[in-house]
């Protein structure tokens, strides 16, 4: 379990970092693209973070297939 917690604190860190790019940017045509980017990044990040912590924490006893 401690490879889990180490995997999700560096998830924590690129959700943290993502965020934070993001309200840096500003809204030039430019940076529009990278906006978009970083939503979909933060959108993954905190569906991977929830994952983990479904499957690794709160799974119990049950063999998930998919």
């Amino acid at each position: 379990m401690s490879e889990v917690s180490d995997v999700m604190l560096n998830v924590e860190h690129a959700l943290d970092r993502a965020k934070k790019a993001k309200k840096r940017l500003g809204g030039s045509a430019e940076e529009h693209n990278v906006q978009l980017a970083l939503a979909a990044a933060i959108d993954d990040l905190e569906k991977v973070l929830k994952g983990l912590q479904r499957d690794a924490y709160f799974a119990g006893d049950e063999l998930r297939l998919m």
